[in-house]
Parts: structure tokens; sequence; C-alpha cells
């Protein structure tokens, strides 16, 4: 039988130990700003397609009923008002991080019993933390028909995206 003189190292040194949290911090520390930035991105997502289904939503009601339909866009309270029922699930709040804005003096979007609406209105979605990072929606007049876009802050335009 053999015996060895060199002892069997077991686990790693604290210097090791310490480089490893190292680096494993650093890396976390350089994801942290990818994930806020997605988790923001999809934020802005949300709420640009509940803006849209409530519009689409109002605009079928209308149709549907024969009599126009009204949503009222909520700036303060971050909310979509659906008057007389046209919102069949009941108001809805945008997400946490969001703001809400429009063009026009009021934030009232009126559909007519074919659909039809007499307003030109642009809807602009902004993340409070990141003002760089907008959405925006207009509804054409007479016929309602919505697109979407990225709001230009420089010519405070709602540009659309890009086919």
């Amino acid at each position: 039988m053999l015996h060895s003189n060199v002892s069997k190292k077991l686990g790693f040194t604290l210097i090791e130990s310490l480089i490893v949290v190292s680096i494993a911090g650093i890396l976390i520390a350089m994801a942290i700003p990818s994930f806020i930035a997605a988790q923001n991105r999809a934020k802005l997502a949300q709420a640009t397609d509940l803006v849209v289904a409530s519009l689409q939503q109002a605009q079928q009601e209308a149709i549907h009923r024969n009599q126009s339909c009204t949503l009222t866009l909520d700036k303060i309270d971050r909310k979509i008002l659906g008057q007389q029922g046209c919102l069949l699930s009941g108001d809805r709040n945008l997400p946490d991080a969001i703001d809400l804005d429009y063009t026009g003096g009021s934030g009232d979007i009126q559909y007519g019993i074919r659909g039809n609406t007499t307003t030109n209105k642009s809807v602009v979605l902004v993340i409070r933390d990141s003002p760089t990072n907008t959405r925006c929606l207009t509804v054409s007049a007479p016929l309602g028909i919505i697109r979407l876009g990225s709001y230009d802050l420089n010519s405070n335009t709602c540009r659309k995206f890009s086919s």
C-alpha cells in the first residue's frame, strides 16, 4: 500500500469564491437595465392593446346596438371609461408606469351608429420613467380607422410604424 504525501484539495479557496461572486454580480448588474426595459416595453404593448381593444369594442357596440357609444380617456386616473355600457367588461385601467395623453380638448371619442366618428384623435401612451419610449394611435374621421405608430416628441406627431 502506497501512502501519498499529497493531500486532496476539497472545495474552493476564499479567493476563488470571491472571484465567482464578483463575476456573477457584474453580470447581474449588466442585465438589470435590459430586464427593466423589456418589462417596460411589455407594459407599453399591453397598454396599446388595451386601448385598441377598447376602441374596437366601442365601435362594434355602436353598430350592434344601433346607438352611439362614447369612450372617455381619463389622463389623471389613467382609465378608459365606457359610457352607456359601451365596454362590455367595464372600465379599463392602464398598467402601472404608463401615462396617457391625447390631442384635442376633450378625452371623448364617440362612435355613431355606423361605427364612424366625427373627430380625429391621437392617443399617446408613454412610459413614465422613459419618455423616449412611446406609442401612439390615431383614430381617423369619418370611418374610425385606428392606426398605430410611435410618437415623435420633437414634432409632436404620431409616426406610422414602418411595414
